[in-house]
């Protein structure tokens, strides 16, 4: 498991580079708007922040960098103590844009995440999600639904490494976009 982890947070680290890097090399995309959901979007790094519900990358508070070249890199977290239990998830994901139009944008993207629900009760020790770590690859949509505003949703095919189940699971998210 640990090893598994290690090898998915050093393929996450290098997309990211990947992204960064191909960015730097990219001309810009000639569009005649120049509000968030438009010029300057495509010219320079643009960073969001928002809330995430999704079961492959992450549910809760989330960041996202969207980068020239296309591709943008996103992080989201949440943990939640309630009596006994305390309930935590933290999850990733790295998106391309295949197409990018000045109010939205469809894209793939490959995502991971970590899930935990444990007890404080000794008799129901360790993590009680029997498939704790997961990952998946697919498509997303997102929408600009006000100047800097985003509305976005994804359908990766998710695997379940623990049981060997594959699911195709659904995600949505609200981002507020600055520069």
């Amino acid at each position: 498991m640990k090893r598994t982890l290690a090898i998915s947070l050093t393929l996450l680290a290098l997309f990211c580079c990947a992204g960064t890097l191909r960015a730097q090399g990219s001309t810009p995309i000639a569009v005649a708007d120049t509000g968030m959901n438009g010029q300057d979007f495509y010219r320079n790094p643009s960073y969001g922040i928002g809330l995430m519900a999704g079961l492959t990358s992450g549910a809760g508070l989330s960041g996202r960098a969207t980068f020239p070249g296309g591709f943008a890199a996103q992080a989201t977290a949440f943990v939640i103590t309630v009596g006994n239990w305390t309930h935590f998830n933290l999850g990733g994901e790295v998106q391309y844009a295949f197409i990018r139009k000045n109010t939205w944008r469809l894209y793939g993207l490959f995502g991971m995440g970590f899930y935990s629900s444990h007890t404080s009760d000794t008799a129901f020790p360790g993590n009680r999600i029997s498939d704790p770590f997961r990952f998946g690859i697919g498509p997303g949509y997102e929408s600009f639904i006000g100047d800097q505003l985003v509305f976005s949703v994804a359908l990766p095919i998710t695997v379940f490494p623990n049981t060997g189940k594959v699911y195709p699971v659904p995600e949505a998210g609200f981002f507020f976009y600055f520069r």
